[in-house]
């Protein structure tokens, strides 16, 4: 049973600490005006996108949100829960070992309220209280901006065994919505634009009358919505990296809460009623989110992913209320291709100080140097792009194979 709601003072502050439903649902008014001024809300720190994953858990998935008031004001919050979580202790794309570790997740986009210095360390010091008392073994922050308080307090803080080495640093990716779509092909380059084109007329041309593209937004679509998304997803490699779109409770329950608040575009491209490309978004605010896409590795000639993307980027330019697009985590080519903003993110730990955290630490920290050495000398040499796509390539011919 998930325990009461806590609050106490410290100094002129007051935290409050809510650790159910119930409790979140007091805090509801103040959680959504903090997520309102936020300047890029993230979906994920949404209350009731964060309810539908508790919702989709077992009772060993409880919420942890810390509210920080000063005077009586809030001033800022930390979304979390607390949930086993996995290290991965891996070298490349290959994972050697994934201890699972009681762990408070902060999600992405969970730190509202913009803290300044002084507030960051108040929040990462309440975090470190959760470690000590034993509640957890490690606190993790799910790509957190690199140029925020929240993460140069989380890094310095710390002490030297318990503190979290070499985060992941990733470029995280958006684009300004151009008012119509030939706004979007003439920011491109000559050649790019070229290219794109020849995509869409390409496909038209051989297969004219036999593609259909569908967005889906209602509730009641989403059991043919998800079908034609798995069906494709485990022929993909991220399939194979565990990354993939995946037909589960939690995912059901994602969606089902997304088409319910109106957020939901889960568009699905078919070919003769095959489904051949699959993109997964959500229109949360001024923003479209693009989260998951994925395609039939037999059509890669066809480049299905490019062209559904540019048909669903037609019809955002056309809502005159969407701004811009998020590319979501991570870098990658078509990211880099159509973005004109950038910023950093980075996943970090702190680990409690007690001897089997601090074990999961060092081993972490010495498998990662071996991977930052790896990737030091691929670089160099000029083979980074050639082994990751290899790679991929070889999970990819796997997850054929497995549904074969």
């Amino acid at each position: 049973m998930a325990e009461m709601c806590c609050k106490y003072c410290c100094n002129d502050w007051d935290v409050v600490v809510a650790r159910s439903p119930e409790d979140i649902e007091a805090i509801r008014p103040v959680w959504e005006q903090m997520q309102d001024r936020e300047p890029y809300p993230v979906i994920n720190a949404d209350i009731d996108r964060f309810l539908s994953v508790i919702e989709s858990s077992d009772d060993s998935v409880q919420p942890y949100v810390i509210l920080a008031k000063q005077n009586d004001q809030p001033r800022a919050m930390v979304v979390g829960r607390l949930e086993m979580h996995a290290i991965p202790l891996r070298v490349g794309y290959k994972t050697i070992l994934k201890p699972k570790l009681r762990c408070m997740t902060v999600v992405h986009g969970g730190i509202l309220g913009q803290p300044d210095g002084d507030v960051s360390v108040l929040l990462i010091q309440e975090l470190m209280k959760v470690l000590r008392q034993r509640q957890v073994d490690v606190i993790f922050f799910n790509h957190i901006r690199t140029d925020s308080c929240i993460f140069h307090i989380s890094r310095k803080l710390p002490g030297v065994l318990i503190r979290g080495y070499f985060p992941k640093v990733e470029n995280h990716w958006s684009m300004s919505v151009p008012e119509n779509l030939e706004g979007f092909y003439q920011a491109r380059s000559k050649k790019h634009r070229g290219n794109l084109k020849r995509y869409i007329s390409k496909l038209d041309k051989e297969y004219r009358n036999q593609v259909r593209i569908i967005t889906y937004t209602e509730e009641d679509d989403l059991d043919e919505a998800i079908k034609a998304a798995s069906q494709i997803s485990c022929l993909t490699y991220q399939h194979g990296l565990d990354s993939g779109f995946t037909d589960n409770p939690r995912t059901r329950v994602l969606l089902t809460t997304a088409a319910r608040q109106g957020w939901l575009r889960m568009s699905v491209l078919y070919i003769n009623g095959e489904p051949g490309a699959f993109q997964v978004g959500q229109q949360y605010g001024k923003q479209y989110m693009l989260e998951q896409i994925g395609f039939d590795p037999e059509w890669s000639s066809l480049e299905l992913g490019t062209v559904l993307f540019i048909r669903v980027l037609e019809d955002i330019c056309a809502d005159l209320d969407t701004e811009f697009v998020d590319f979501g985590f991570g870098d990658a080519d078509y990211k880099r291709s159509y973005g004109n903003k950038q910023w950093q993110e980075a996943s970090v730990h702190i680990f409690a100080p007690r001897p089997y955290p601090i074990f999961i630490n060092m081993v972490r920290t010495f498998m990662m140097s071996i991977d930052a050495s790896m990737k030091y000398l691929l670089s160099k040499t000029g083979l980074a792009g050639w082994v990751k796509r290899r790679w991929r390539d070889l999970l990819q011919v796997k997850s054929v194979d497995r549904k074969r």
